[in-house]
């Protein structure tokens, strides 16, 4: 009715409550799920500490004895490698200064050696042909005389044979030759009473092997030996009728018996 309050509410403005069950149920499964990713997050957590604490106890442990052993081997090859490259260092140095110390201060040869001189004559023994050796064609046999002293071409004196060595030549018998010839001179010139005490002084034969090479060929030195055995019996056969004709003093010489040989190198095998 006009002007009375009615208890009654028009049909436009009227208010319904829906039920409140679906929205508990979400709230419900929000929390449930914030609930599991905490459980999650609380367990990932203590994992890692977990892990963390056994790191740090496991980096305070010792090393294990294999270990040990590998680094100090691993140091020792260190210190000796260092050791080995100062001691080479050191050797150098000292092979320098010796080196050095040589060239500068020990090269100055004292004067002491003098010069000798020589006059050489080769006088091949043509008589010594094939009648006393088979290598007659291939070989020779020589007589050395000095000029200036040995003033004979025959043998009478003591025989000498030289015998070269590899590769070697005939004429290297010059040195020791002309200094013995020079020797003996000097010698008999202040002692003349030497030649009747049957010092006579040496005739130097040599041999002349076409210079092989005696020490890469074995067949080559038999043939050699052949060839001064057969040389040796030759210069003795020459001094019965040498030694006669040329009589240095009043006391007769013996013949002799042998021939002093002397082998440079390879010649003395």
């Amino acid at each position: 009715m006009p002007g009375k309050h009615s208890d009654a509410s028009p049909p436009h403005c009227t208010l319904s409550v829906m039920p409140a069950t679906h929205s508990n149920a979400a709230s419900g499964n929000s929390s449930s799920t914030s609930s599991v990713y905490s459980t999650r997050l609380t367990a990932r957590l203590a994992a890692t500490a977990q892990q963390n604490a056994a790191d740090t106890s496991h980096g305070s442990e010792p090393l294990p004895a294999n270990a040990k052993q590998t680094m100090c081997s691993k140091i020792h090859r260190h210190i000796r490698s260092r050791i080995g490259t100062l001691c080479l260092l050191l050797a150098t140095v000292v092979v320098g200064l010796t080196t050095a110390h040589s060239y500068f201060h020990g090269q100055s040869d004292t004067p002491n050696c003098g010069m000798s001189y020589s006059r050489p004559r080769y006088i091949e023994q043509t008589e010594f042909g094939r009648s006393w050796t088979r290598y007659s064609a291939k070989y020779k046999l020589y007589l050395y005389r000095e000029g200036g002293f040995d003033v004979h071409d025959q043998p009478f004196r003591i025989p000498v044979l030289f015998v070269p060595g590899n590769a070697g030549s005939h004429k290297q018998v010059r040195s020791i030759a002309a200094a013995s010839s020079s020797a003996f001179v000097k010698m008999v010139g202040e002692s003349p009473h030497l030649v009747d005490e049957g010092c006579v002084g040496y005739d130097f034969f040599t041999v002349g092997l076409n210079e092989e090479l005696t020490a890469l060929h074995g067949y080559s030195i038999l043939e050699q030996a052949d060839f001064v055995n057969d040389a040796i019996r030759y210069i003795l056969s020459l001094y019965p009728k040498t030694r006669a004709k040329h009589q240095l003093s009043q006391t007769k010489m013996a013949l002799p018996t042998s021939v002093v040989v002397v082998g440079h190198s390879m010649g003395g095998v």
